[in-house]
């Protein structure tokens, strides 16, 4: 425990060094909050010890502000019970992961992508984080300096989210979070392929035919409601495209994508669900997003070109974002 103590320690008197704007600390079980929580305590006892011995150097303030006031304590978990746990403390900002990572590297970009889900952060902002071991307890042995504007892919995919409703951006977002795990769990052990198609959803509808009977016909699947997107994963093998609707609805499954795509500008190698999304969007003011099956790449398209790609397997790759 003192090893994480002097590695926390360290790791926030370098942001308050460096004027950093976010202070990130990965846990799984919160232990390493609290060990930090501690320390940021004595900080502050220190601190007013300080202020209450001013008076007595002739009006003279020794004050000497080690707390980081405008640095934002955000502490990442992929645990459901840490985080709720976590939502009680008033100091810092709590972030749920949707999956656990293998290495490092993809703990920090995982967390960087929800932080700009949550516009935590922007292009130029400094970040310091302690983390460790992925899936050990009081593995923590690591500080890292971010610098926001070394992933430009993904900002430009965070400046268009942020171009548009909030509430769509909310919708391609939690979809977005479907598709990654997706990509990284698969079902059942096995890999799986799909489309999701977001927004503009009657032109979608007469551009698209149902390829089985809709399981959502009938239903008001909302796409934050827990057990609507369990249902998603586990419908996520069947043939054809999911269609959402601009406020989260999610109107049916196995829905086959009839547009003719015209002149794509899409790289070589991919395969007729990517030039179904891609067609789509161009055709439509939709959104789509494909899984790969093979490879378990996320791709968002927008008017008929790649707006971002994100590896979840290897977001540990410093170039896991392709655009």
């Amino acid at each position: 425990m003192d090893r994480i103590k002097s590695i926390l320690k360290y790791g926030y008197k370098l942001a308050i060094d460096v004027n950093a704007d976010i202070f990130l600390i990965f846990t799984e079980t919160g232990k390493t909050y609290n060990i930090f929580k501690e320390y940021l305590e004595s900080i502050e006892d220190s601190q007013a010890g300080i202020e209450s011995n001013s008076n007595t150097h002739n009006g003279e303030n020794c004050k000497k502000d080690f707390t980081g006031s405008d640095l934002k304590i955000i502490v990442s978990t992929p645990n459901e019970d840490t985080y709720f746990n976590l939502k009680n403390e008033k100091r810092i900002i709590p972030i749920l992961m949707n999956y656990r990572n293998k290495y490092k590297t993809t703990m920090t970009k995982q967390a960087i992508i929800k932080l700009f889900e949550n516009n935590l952060i922007k292009k130029g902002d400094l970040i310091v984080a302690i983390l460790g071991l992925p899936k050990v307890s009081g593995g923590t042995d690591t500080i890292s300096l971010i610098e926001v504007n070394n992933y430009s892919p993904i900002l430009k995919f965070y400046q268009f989210i942020n171009s548009i409703k909030k509430i769509e951006g909310l919708i391609i977002n939690e979809i977005l979070d479907i598709a990654m795990e997706l990509a990284v769990e698969g079902r059942e052990g096995k890999p799986v392929g799909t489309i999701f198609v977001i927004g503009d959803t009657e032109k979608v509808l007469k551009m698209s035919s149902q390829l089985i009977l809709n399981p959502f016909e009938g239903h008001n699947a909302i796409i934050f409601d827990k057990k609507v997107k369990g249902t998603i994963k586990e419908l996520s093998t069947i043939d054809g495209a999911f269609i959402i609707t601009e406020k989260g609805e999610v109107k049916s499954a196995g829905r086959y994508i009839e547009c003719i795509g015209g002149n794509l500008n899409l790289p070589l190698g991919l395969g007729a669900r990517h030039y179904a999304a891609a067609a789509i969007s161009k055709h439509t003011d939709a959104i789509a997003i494909t899984v790969s099956e093979s490879g378990g790449i996320v791709r968002v398209f927008k008017d008929g070109e790649i707006l971002v790609e994100i590896n979840p397997n290897r977001l540990d790759d410093e170039n896991s974002y392709i655009y």
